[in-house]
């Protein structure tokens, strides 16, 4: 019951109304004094999202400290760049944990494992007309990403656009963001706290359902994940 009620206070508090007060802009005909009244309107709270800028900023800056960081050189046989986004995959991780104040943070072996299953670690893989980039976000999740009304309003991103997933720097830290909230939605239909390995299901869309390529898939991410472990 607690942990239920932090949760809708802390989605409350995401969003503001700032009051009618008075605005600078351009004089003109309409505006001769260049002032005018700003109406009250919805305004959200500084680290309640992010845009592209900010993103770049928090992952230049963050503290590297007391970080935990990914399995490395055990997937360079198969892709050379394995390890370039180690530093990313920590930093996101850490920082959404915190925000979050998660008890059980992602583990970073599990979201290498499912880049290296979405894509291989390519930047820009083809052949999905509706996944984007090395973390395969798809059209849908990003418009989700993006809505102060919907599902993850209580921690989104702005300005964000379809083709700024084919940057890693972009791309890594929605698919952490999102993961935390199908770590949720796993959650709440599995009445217990998921796995890592059901999180991913859940992220893929995989966890209910029943088909080939949920096998196909989750064979392929466990070899990778088995192969981190080793």
């Amino acid at each position: 019951m607690t942990k239920r009620k932090l949760k809708r206070d802390t989605r409350a508090t995401s969003t503001t109304m700032v009051r009618e007060h008075p605005l600078a802009v351009r004089v003109s005909k309409k505006n001769p004094t260049g002032k005018t009244i700003r109406d009250r309107h919805i305004r959200r709270l500084p680290g309640t999202d992010l845009d592209k800028n900010q993103i770049l900023e928090v992952a230049e800056k963050y503290s590297r400290k007391s970080l935990i960081y990914p399995s490395s050189r055990k997937l360079l046989d198969k892709y050379k760049n394995s390890d370039e986004y180690d530093d990313l995959i920590a930093v996101w991780i850490d920082y959404f944990s915190k925000k979050f104040g998660v008890k059980q943070p992602l583990d970073p072996d599990s979201v290498k494992a499912l880049i290296a299953s979405e894509s291989g670690f390519q930047e820009d893989p083809k052949g999905n007309k509706i996944a984007i980039g090395i973390t395969q976000i798809t059209k849908k999740t990003l418009k989700i990403l993006l809505d102060s009304k919907g599902e993850a309003k209580e921690f989104i991103f702005r300005e964000i656009r379809q083709k700024d997933l084919k940057n890693p720097e972009i791309a890594i830290p929605l698919a952490v963001r999102w993961l935390y909230r199908k770590q949720e939605t796993a959650r709440s239909k599995l009445g217990r706290q998921p796995s890592d390995e059901e999180t991913i299901l859940e992220y893929k869309g995989w966890l209910k359902g029943k088909s080939v390529l949920k096998e196909k898939g989750l064979r392929n991410y466990r070899e990778h994940y088995e192969a981190l472990k080793k």
